[in-house]
């Protein structure tokens, strides 16, 4: 009897418990439900307009001399006398002498030939008065007739003339010679390199030194043919439809800038980087008034282009994968919107087609977006508002007038539940779609959607 006591009891209080717990759970109360709201996302936006845009091309190159060569003697001899200028690096001017040859045996030259010249002109006076002489005779000795060439001493007098031409052309060269010993700069310029110094002999055609002008440079800047597009070049030199141009350069902590112009393109694109190269050119590098600009200087360079007319200019951070922009409706949600880019740099992209004016564009980056996503966007500084709203979507993305806002809002809430419009509406809709009214994005995707 006790065991059968032990065994029952222990039963019997867990099916007591059992019932009071299923009890407890079937009356217990309904838990209290909250409102579910779609999570909305703070971003930054921009109302568009269109404008003119002219566009600056970017490219970079090393900056060389308009004129370089080398410095030859003309004469041989020994260096006497050098300029303090006819340094590496030394700065000269047009004409200034820069290097002096021992002259003396060109001075020696000079005066043999000019003693000839002398002797030959005494000649060709003696050969004269022969020649008058002859004449003479012939009329006081009554002779008739026309007296011969040979009579008159004409060709003696014609080989006078000769010589005399003759060592007066030997007084020129000697002169040239003598005046070939001082080697003068031929233009405003600098020396890069130098290979003789005083005392040394040089040859005749010998390179003595390289220099280089500084009243121009040049800089070789490549352009790609999507630039090109973008930019009327001249093939040959001229004042005709010159570009101007920027440089800008890094210098000491400070962004150093000179101005210049295109002057011509090279005839070929360049085999190794498919580019074409035209040539920019600056005046006077080394003035004092600016930095100067240096032979073999690396720079970059804005070139002025065309002006793109009636175009929408927005951030290029706005722009996604080079082919789209995020639309803020007029309910406050995102819609993609594929747009055409015709031009874009680092800072932004020129829209031709895909946006109107006073269409608001997200500026803030985000990842994953669906169409319908709602955000907050703060339009240039200032919080949106219903007005805003609307009037951010009057060209592309609903245009809706005030009073129909409420009915726009609960069509949204009906398309984000799931849940299937009326008839009546779908009928309206596509009127308004067939008659090529402005319908927002969201509801004209829904309604194709549909419709398949």
């Amino acid at each position: 009897m006790k065991l059968l006591v032990k065994i029952i009891l222990p039963v019997l209080v867990l099916a007591v418990c059992f019932i009071a717990a299923r009890a407890v759970i079937a009356n217990r109360p309904e838990p209290q439900k909250r409102p579910q709201f779609k999570s909305t996302t703070s971003i930054d936006a921009t109302r568009v307009a269109t404008s003119d845009y002219p566009v600056i091309i970017r490219t970079q190159g090393l900056v060389g001399a308009a004129r370089e060569g080398s410095l030859v003697p003309e004469v041989a001899g020994t260096i006497i006398k050098v300029s303090p200028n006819f340094v590496v690096g030394g700065a000269f001017e047009a004409g200034e002498t820069l290097i002096e040859i021992d002259d003396r045996d060109y001075q020696i030259a000079l005066t043999l030939a000019e003693a000839t010249f002398a002797q030959s002109a005494a000649t060709l006076e003696e050969e004269k008065a022969r020649s008058a002489q002859a004449a003479d005779d012939w009329k006081r000795l009554g002779r008739s007739g026309k007296p011969s060439a040979l009579t008159l001493r004409k060709p003696q007098l014609a080989a006078a003339r000769a010589a005399l031409e003759g060592s007066r052309a030997q007084v020129q060269r000697a002169q040239l010679d003598l005046d070939r010993t001082k080697i003068v700069a031929p233009y405003n310029g600098r020396l890069r390199s130098k290979s003789v110094d005083l005392g040394q002999f040089v040859n005749k055609g010998s390179q003595i030194a390289q220099l280089y002008s500084t009243d121009s440079a040049e800089i070789r800047l490549p352009l790609t043919n999507n630039q090109l597009g973008f930019i009327d070049l001249p093939n040959t030199p001229s004042t005709i439809n010159q570009r101007k141009v920027t440089l800008h350069a890094n210098i000491g902590g400070e962004q150093q800038q000179w101005q210049g112009r295109i002057v011509r393109t090279e005839g070929a694109i360049d085999p190794d980087s498919r580019q074409l190269f035209a040539i920019a050119e600056i005046d006077n590098p080394y003035q004092a008034s600016q930095s100067p600009l240096r032979v073999g200087q690396y720079v970059k360079a804005d070139v002025s282009g065309v002006t793109l007319k009636d175009v929408i200019v927005i951030p290029r951070s706005a722009l996604r994968e080079d082919r789209e922009v995020l639309l803020v409706d007029e309910l406050g949600t995102l819609q993609k919107r594929d747009v055409q880019v015709i031009w874009k740099d680092a800072a932004v992209a020129v829209i031709k087609e895909g946006l109107n004016a006073g269409d608001v564009i997200s500026l803030t980056s985000l990842g994953t977006v669906t169409n319908g996503s709602r955000v907050k966007a703060t339009i240039d500084g200032e919080p949106a508002s219903s007005e805003t709203g609307n009037q951010a979507g009057n060209n592309g993305a609903g245009g809706m007038p005030p009073g129909l806002q409420e009915r726009m809002q609960k069509l949204k809430a009906m398309i984000d539940a799931g849940e299937e419009l009326p008839a009546e509406v779908l009928q309206r809709i596509n009127g308004r779609i067939a008659d090529g009214k402005p319908v927002p994005d969201w509801l004209r995707a829904h309604v194709e959607k549909n419709a398949k």
